[in-house]
């Protein structure tokens, strides 16, 4: 029934619109993107192969470069050595001569490092000395007539080379621990100081480990690639050229016919066969790296698993389709109610929650949206409670700037000291009155410099030593270097206060001291009160460390409250002390510098 009146009217249900939109907006859509897709990733996949070869070959060519740097390294550390030519100029008596039987036990040793050194366990190394003797690294020291060695194929162009360049022979047949098989030799007339060629000097690494062993060959062979290594004239030196290989018509005038495409891809017809050609340079011998890849095989394979991805995508593609729509038509309306919800949120609402329903993803993005709501709640009141105990703080500190008992005790002190000594310091006290009342009433700084706070703390104690009859004394250790350090006002004074009240000794000294420690500034009172017990001690560090204390006035607890909300709560105060030994009270600020633009006096009128 349902179905029927889908068919009659399909964009009367809300299903309808999402099974026609689905067709119409992703099926038919996908499924021509995928024809076109398909239809030219023939070419992508070509060029990412081509690309992906093209860095393999010339990582290949680079490994082969630095063999054969290392090659030559290791043949100039024998030639060059200047205990070679000692040798190969010493009589070749060595058995009566045992100078000479310790240089051919020392160049036989050096031959055997070089030789694990820089080279492999493969290589072969060979010095033939012209007075007929041949030195190697796979038998004994063995006579020989010099004519054997001058017939070798690679003599007389390493003679011809005269300087002691190196001469290479690919592939050179190497007799070596009785096994024969193809080498990569390297060769270079041996001269001295006193004459030149003294002999020659040879090195041969197998063609497996300098080119590709005969598996790899064989392996690459069945893909359809081939590798090639060309001389300087482009004369094939190394390479698959059997007749199984399609290519064995190949000559020096075939390189001629490499085409370029417009992509940048390189290509070469051999034998009715189209190839990708991909090639590197040997800069230290000036050889060339080439390789093949045969594109039929490529297309082939290529074909198989586009057939089979397209299966596979199509089948897959149907199935997700059915889930899919399985899966809107459930969770469309949780949707609608938790987008609902949030546009409430986003217009001020935080009482706003959506019904959970089940322990699925909605569900669980419902809860989490629930919990969102009374976390931002909560954030909310706290932000709020936080901005009214600053301001509470600040206000009260402000406020409270001078205590009433104190103003009203110095008041006092001026007046009988007008009446007994006839005003004669009557000015100079109400001339430090007023500069700490103007300290105290600029209520548009919060922060002040340690040297501002100081100034400060040296009025008040001045006017503190009158009233108690200098029974006060106070000493300050503070580096200039810190003088500049900024602090909140109203940090020492209370501190100072709090020694005079519960001091309950005098004369009462107090050292104050200004340090740098770890990065941070750290401000200690020392009293010589009567001191404080462990249990007072802990009362009182409770009382600070209460975030919602109540407190009234500018006392200390006010001070570290007022720390912990500008700075964070890593810095406040500390206290120490015991019985009849004073107060040690410690002070962690942030070390903070005031800059001289910063100084807010240098922008008044």
């Amino acid at each position: 029934m349902i179905f029927m009146a889908f068919l009659r009217n399909p964009f009367r249900t809300l299903r309808g619109k999402i099974l026609i939109s689905l067709f119409v907006l992703i099926i038919i859509p996908v499924v021509v993107i995928l024809y076109r897709f398909y239809d030219s990733s023939e070419k992508i996949v070509q060029m990412q192969l081509y690309q992906s070869n093209q860095a393999a070959v010339a990582q290949k060519a680079q490994t082969m470069n630095d063999l054969t740097v290392r090659i030559i390294t290791a043949s100039s550390l024998i030639i060059n050595d200047p205990e070679t030519e000692k040798f190969l100029r010493s009589p070749s008596d060595w058995s009566d001569q045992y100078d000479t039987f310790i240089k051919l036990k020392s160049l036989q040793t050096k031959m055997s490092n070089v030789k694990d050194l820089l080279l492999d366990s493969d290589a072969q190394l060979g010095l033939y000395d012209n007075r007929g003797y041949t030195h190697t690294t796979w038998s004994a020291v063995m006579k020989a007539e010099v004519s054997s060695f001058q017939d070798e194929a690679w003599y007389k162009p390493t003679i011809q080379q005269g300087s002691g360049s190196p001469y290479w022979s690919v592939p050179y047949t190497l007799s070596a621990g009785g096994n024969s098989q193809p080498y990569v030799v390297m060769t270079r007339q041996v001269n001295g100081e006193y004459r030149r060629n003294y002999g020659t000097f040879l090195i041969g690494v197998p063609v497996s480990d300098f080119f590709y062993s005969d598996s790899e060959l064989r392996a690459q062979r069945e893909s359809g690639t081939i590798s090639l290594l060309l001389d300087t004239t482009n004369e094939l030196l190394l390479g698959d050229v059997a007749p199984s290989t399609a290519i064995s018509g190949f000559t020096l005038q075939t390189l001629q016919q490499i085409r370029i495409e417009t992509n940048g891809i390189r290509t070469i017809s051999l034998d009715g066969q189209d190839y990708l050609v991909n090639d590197a340079n040997i800069p230290q011998l000036g050889w060339r790296l080439v390789q093949l890849i045969n594109q039929k095989s490529f297309a082939d394979q290529l074909s198989h698993e586009k057939d089979k991805s397209i299966g596979w995508v199509v089948a897959w593609f149907f199935l997700f389709a059915i889930a899919f729509i399985i899966l809107m038509l459930r969770v469309t309306s949780p949707f609608k109610q938790l987008a609902k919800s949030m546009n409430k949120v986003g217009k001020g609402e935080f009482n706003t929650l959506v019904k959970v329903k089940g322990a699925d993803e909605i569900a669980v993005l419902g809860s989490n949206f629930n919990k969102m709501v009374g976390h931002l709640q909560d954030l909310i009141a706290n932000l709020y409670d936080e901005q009214q105990r600053k301001q509470k703080a600040q206000f009260q500190a402000l406020q409270a700037q001078i205590n009433p008992h104190f103003l009203l005790n110095t008041l006092n002190s001026i007046k009988w000291m007008a009446i007994l000594s006839n005003a004669e310091h009557v000015s100079e006290m109400i001339a430090k009155l007023g500069k700490l009342l103007n300290f105290t009433m600029r209520n548009e700084e919060e922060y002040v410099t340690l040297r501002e706070e100081l100034e400060y703390l040296q009025v008040y104690m001045s006017l503190q030593k009158i009233r108690y009859h200098d029974q006060i004394t106070i000493t300050i250790e503070v580096p200039e270097s810190l003088m500049d350090c900024e602090v909140l006002k109203f940090t020492l004074q209370p501190a100072v206060e709090n020694s005079i009240i519960h001091g309950n000794r005098f004369p009462l000294h107090i050292d104050i001291r200004a340090m740098e420690r770890d990065g941070y500034l750290m401000l200690t009172l020392q009293d010589n009160g009567v001191g404080m017990s462990m249990e007072k001690i802990q009362l009182v560090e409770t009382q600070l460390n209460q975030p919602h204390a109540k407190f009234s006035g500018i006392g200390i607890r006010n001070v570290n409250e007022r720390i912990k909300l500008h700075f964070g709560p890593q810095y406040g105060i500390r206290i120490h002390s015991q019985q009849n030994e004073g107060v040690r009270m410690s002070l962690q600020l942030p070390l903070r510098r005031r800059e001289p633009h910063d100084d807010p006096n240098l922008n008044r009128g």
